[in-house]
């Protein structure tokens, strides 16, 4: 009897390890909130990214070369060491462009994604939160120009 309660018992903590090791707690993925701020007659644009509240990072797309900066380019920053990589994209039918630090550890900027585009070009702006395949997004509701 005594042998059937030890293999019982072994049998039900193996059971729990097993169980704790497959089940990990899911992490929600945070909540976006952001800032954005237009220079270059709303031309060029840099989004500030908060994850619940907490600065995150940011993402720039620079339309006209300034000093050292170049034109037609875009960035991303990660500020915030949360998990979460900061990704942004510009397109339309002819331009897709992408920078994203996701991988990389924070604080973290990516270089300039950069290549001269035809002046004038409407593109559509998204920044993102990226963590693996999940994505957290301002939505394609911003327009820059090259």
């Amino acid at each position: 009897m005594a042998k059937m309660r030890n293999r019982i018992a072994t049998l039900l903590v193996a059971t729990a390890v097993t169980v704790g090791i497959g089940s990990g707690t899911a992490v929600a993925a945070p909540r976006l909130t952001y800032t954005d701020s237009y220079y270059q007659d709303g031309q060029s644009l840099t989004v500030y990214l908060y994850a619940d509240g907490d600065y995150a990072g940011y993402v720039n797309w620079n339309a006209d070369p300034v000093g050292s900066t170049p034109g037609d380019a875009l960035r991303a920053h990660d500020g915030g060491a949360d998990g979460w990589g900061v990704k942004g994209t510009v397109f339309n039918a002819n331009v897709h462009r992408e920078a994203s630090t996701q991988g990389q550890p924070s604080p973290y900027t990516t270089a300039w994604k950069t290549g001269d585009l035809v002046e004038g070009q409407r593109l559509t702006f998204n920044a993102c939160l990226v963590k693996g395949s999940e994505e957290v997004c301002t939505g394609y509701t911003h327009r820059v120009y090259s």
